[in-house]
C-alpha cells in the first residue's frame, strides 16, 4: 500500500492510497474540506488537486461520490466541469452527489474517488448509458466486468416520480434491474450497493420490505448460500426524490478472476437479517492475491441486534470502530488498511464525540469523508462505511 497525504494552504485535506496487482494499480481518493472556506475555493482546489491525480497516475475512475448542501451543487459541479475540461480529462465521468450537511464548516464537504490505473495503459473502463435516464462506469478486466451505476432514483418510464418513499424505493429496484439487464449484467450478480433515504427514520422499515421483497424475487436466499449484497442505508438525497442508490454489480467470466466472499457476520455482530435487514456485513472481492473489502455501513448494534449505548456518542463510536475492526481482522488486516470512509453523525456533538475516540486510539488519519445525517435508528448517533485493501 502506497500513501500519499497532502494538506495545500491547509484548508483543504487530499489521500491518496494506491494498491499494486499485478495488472492493475487501485486507487483510492478523498479530498475533504478541512475549514470554513466558500464552497467555490474549496472546489477549485480539490478538483484541481484531483485533476493533477488522475492525469499523473493513469486513474480511470469507476466511482465519484461529492458531498454538500443542494444551494452549492450547480456551482460546485460547474467548477469541476471547468478543471476537468482544462486538463482534458474524460468528462463523460457519472457522479453521485450526497446532500448532507458537511461537519466542518463548508457547505461542500468533499469528493470520494475509487479509480483503476492498468498496467499498460490501455482503456479499460469506459462510460455507459443505462435506460433509468442516466450514465454508468463499466471496467472489462481479465476475465471479468464489473459495473458501477450511480444515481439511480425511483422513476416512472414517463420520469415521474411516485409518491411516497415506498413506491418510489420499489420503482428504484426496478430501474437498478432494468439497467443491470442493458449491460448484460443480473441483479443478482450485485455485490454492494448505497441507499440513501430523504426521511430516513420516518420510513427505514417500508424500505427493508421493499427491499426484501424484491430480494426474494430475484433470488437473494443466505439459506441456500446466496447472500445479500454488502450495503449502506443512510440519509442522504440527490434532488427531490424519496430515496436515491447506486449498485456495484460483478460479472464473472473466468473462473477465478475474481473471488466474491459475502461476510454475513462477524464476532461482534451477526447477521442483520435476524432483525429485518437485507443486506450482509461486508462483501471481499479478491482479484490478482490481493482483497479489497466493503464494509457496510457499521453502527453500535450488538450480535443480538439491538442498540447499544444510547445517548453516549464516545462509546459508540467505540463499539462502531471495533465492530469494523472485527470485520476486517477475520479477513487479515486492521483499521489502519482502511483507504476510504464515509461517517455520518447525527449532529456535530457525536462527531465531536468519534474525533476524541478516534485521537485517543491513533485512528484519526483514517481518510474519510464526514456528514451530518440521520442514521438507521433514533437511538443511534454515529455510523460509518468502510473499504479496506488487504
Amino acid at each position: 500500500m502506497k500513501s500519499d497525504l497532502v494538506e495545500p494552504t491547509g484548508t483543504c485535506r487530499v489521500t491518496v492510497r494506491a494498491s499494486e496487482r499485478s495488472s492493475f494499480v487501485e486507487y483510492h481518493l478523498i479530498a475533504a474540506t478541512a475549514g470554513t472556506q466558500s464552497p467555490v475555493a474549496a472546489a477549485a482546489e480539490i478538483f484541481e488537486r484531483l485533476a493533477s491525480t488522475l492525469l499523473e497516475t493513469g486513474i480511470q475512475p469507476m466511482q465519484e461520490k461529492l458531498y454538500g448542501l443542494a444551494r452549492v451543487r450547480s456551482e460546485v459541479l460547474r467548477r469541476r466541469d471547468e478543471i476537468y475540461r482544462h486538463h482534458g480529462l474524460d468528462r463523460t465521468m457519472p457522479i453521485t452527489w450526497v446532500e448532507g450537511a458537511p461537519l466542518l464548516g463548508c457547505d461542500f464537504g468533499g469528493v470520494q474517488i475509487w479509480g483503476i490505473a492498468p498496467r499498460d495503459r490501455e482503456p479499460c473502463v469506459t462510460t455507459v448509458e443505462h435506460p433509468a435516464a442516466g450514465k454508468a462506469r463499466l471496467w472489462t478486466g481479465r476475465g471479468f466486468r464489473m459495473l458501477h451505476v450511480p444515481g439511480l432514483r425511483g422513476t416512472m418510464p414517463s420520469g415521474a416520480l411516485p409518491a411516497g418513499g415506498a413506491a418510489q424505493a420499489a420503482q428504484l429496484f426496478v430501474n437498478a434491474a432494468t439497467t443491470l439487464d442493458s449491460q448484460r449484467f443480473s441483479y443478482a450478480q450485485v455485490v454492494r450497493t448505497w441507499i440513501y433515504a430523504a426521511r430516513l427514520l420516518e420510513w427505514y422499515g417500508d424500505l427493508n420490505r421493499v427491499r426484501t421483497a424484491f430480494y426474494r424475487q430475484v433470488g437473494f436466499d443466505p439459506a441456500n448460500g446466496r447472500a445479500f449484497p454488502a450495503s449502506t442505508g443512510i440519509m442522504g438525497r440527490c434532488d427531490d426524490e424519496e430515496c436515491l442508490m447506486d449498485v456495484l454489480a460483478v460479472q464473472i467470466d473466468r473462473p477465478g478472476a475474481v473471488n466474491v466472499a459475502p461476510i454475513l457476520r462477524s464476532p461482534r455482530q451477526d447477521s442483520s437479517f435476524n432483525y429485518g435487514s437485507a443486506f450482509s456485513r461486508g462483501v471481499s472481492l479478491e482479484i490478482d492475491g490481493r482483497r479489497t473489502v466493503h464494509v457496510s455501513g457499521t453502527a453500535s448494534i450488538n450480535s443480538a441486534g439491538v442498540s447499544t449505548y444510547p445517548g453516549d456518542a464516545e462509546h459508540q463510536s467505540l463499539e462502531t470502530l471495533m465492530s469494523i475492526a472485527a470485520i476486517l481482522e477475520e479477513q487479515g488486516g486492521s483499521l489502519r488498511d482502511i483507504t476510504s470512509a464515509t461517517l455520518f453523525c447525527k449532529n456535530h456533538e457525536a462527531w465531536e464525540a468519534w474525533e476524541r475516540v478516534a485521537r485517543l486510539l491513533g485512528l484519526s488519519e483514517i481518510p474519510k469523508i464526514c456528514v451530518r445525517a440521520d442514521v438507521c435508528r433514533h437511538d443511534l448517533l454515529v455510523e460509518m462505511e468502510a473499504v479496506a485493501v488487504i
